[in-house]
Formats: C-alpha cells, sequence, structure tokens
C-alpha cells in the first residue's frame, strides 16, 4: 500500500475514534476505504489524487456520509411502513379492489425509495450521498400529501385486480418475515408484518383468525419501533 494511502487510513481511524464512532461502523469504512484504494494503486496515484480531494475532504465526506448511510434504512422502511399501512384499505380487499392513491405509492414513491435505498447502501461512505437523500425527503413529504388526500377521501378511483395479486403479496410478506429472521433485520420483520395484516382477509374470510393475526402483527410491529426508539436515542452513530 502506498504511505499516503497508509495515512489517510489512519487519520481516518483516528477522527472516527474521536468523534466516538462505533467500532463496526470503522472497520466498515475501512474496509470500504481499501476496497476503494484499489482503483488508485491500479493508476499507481495516492488514493487523494485519484479522487480530486485532500485527506481532510475524504474524512467530511465519510462524516456525512455516517449520518446519511445509518438513517438511509430508518427513512425508507418509516416511509414504505407508514404509507403502506395507510393507504392499503384492506376493507375493500374482499371486492378484490385497490385505490389509485395506493397504486401510485407502489408504482412511484416504493419503486423510487427502493432504488436510492440501494444506491445508497451500494455508495457506503466515500462519495456523497446528499442528493438522494434530499430525494428521499421530497419522496417523503408526497407521502403525506397522498396521506392528506386519503383524509378527504380522495382516493383516485378504485381498480379491480385479481385474487391472486393479493395472494402473493400476502405471500410475500411472509418471506420478508422469514428474511428477517436469517438477516437479523427487525425492521424488515415489520415491513413483512404490516404487509401480512393488511392482507390476510385475501386467504381467509375467519374473522378470528384476521382479528387475531392483525392484533399480533401490530403488537410486534410496536415492540420493534420502541426497539429502534431506544436505540437511536442513546447512540450517535448506529
Amino acid at each position: 500500500m502506498r504511505p499516503n494511502n497508509k495515512v489517510l487510513l489512519e487519520n481516518v481511524n483516528d477522527y472516527l475514534q474521536h468523534v466516538a464512532v462505533l467500532p463496526k461502523q470503522i472497520d466498515k469504512v475501512q474496509h470500504s476505504l481499501k476496497k476503494d484504494m484499489k482503483k488508485s494503486d491500479e493508476k499507481d496515484i495516492d488514493y487523494a489524487e485519484y479522487r480530486h480531494k485532500t485527506h481532510a475532504e475524504i474524512l467530511q465526506i465519510v462524516e456525512r456520509n455516517l449520518v446519511i448511510v445509518n438513517y438511509n434504512p430508518i427513512i425508507f422502511y418509516t416511509l414504505n411502513f407508514l404509507l403502506m399501512a395507510y393507504l392499503f384499505d384492506k376493507k375493500i380487499i374482499p371486492f378484490n379492489a385497490v385505490t389509485g392513491l395506493y397504486i401510485f405509492y407502489c408504482s412511484i414513491i416504493l419503486s423510487i425509495s427502493l432504488v436510492i435505498y440501494l444506491i445508497i447502501k451500494k455508495h457506503s461512505y466515500l462519495y456523497p450521498n446528499q442528493k438522494l437523500m434530499m430525494t428521499n425527503i421530497l419522496l417523503f413529504s408526497i407521502g403525506v400529501i397522498l396521506c392528506v388526500l386519503k383524509i378527504f377521501n380522495v382516493t383516485f378511483g378504485l381498480y379491480v385486480i385479481p385474487l391472486v395479486v393479493f395472494q402473493t403479496i400476502f405471500a410475500i410478506g411472509i418471506l420478508l418475515v422469514v428474511l428477517s429472521l436469517f438477516l437479523k433485520k427487525p425492521e424488515v420483520a415489520a415491513m413483512g408484518l404490516a404487509v401480512i395484516q393488511k392482507t390476510i382477509a385475501s386467504v381467509t374470510i375467519n374473522e378470528t383468525v384476521i382479528t387475531v393475526i392483525t392484533f399480533s402483527s401490530w403488537l410486534i410491529i410496536l415492540v420493534i419501533i420502541l426497539y429502534f426508539v431506544m436505540i437511536y436515542s442513546t447512540r450517535k452513530y448506529v
């Protein structure tokens, strides 16, 4: 490794320790840096020269991205959890129908927010993500507008779709819950449970089963929300 690159790694490590970043986050940043430094090594130049940045500028980007990367999943899951829970009207599932608002949410907001979430996650800590995060905030604002429209009973119409679509969505909810157990991601479980309790009526007409599943799902979701509130309120960087 080039001497200046070693100095940069040491500077990043010392600075992040100084601002009380968790060790596991420092390891992730160091891993990302070492991986990205291979690009400059191939050109036989220092990493700072390759990036056209000073060490201080790279440190500043890393610090900003620590906040963005850490809060990226919070914004993504909060946005989609709230919109899915509020805009999806399970009362009309027996009629195989959804509102235009929900179709707009799924086709526009959900798809764009998912792409942004994955891009920020891929870009990690080394490249600016501010524009993507601002787009996320814009999507959040649009989501709030959709909720206000529903309050005033503006739904953009009802659209009939095959029952199998709802059943497929229900299966996706179960898949998310199972996947969360392997990934150890409670937020993924919360999304899956929200999907399950919204679409349970597509696989059974038993009111007792529907009530139990709905109540249990919301109870677990509440526990997950409280868990994250405690975690994020006691740490500077998660």
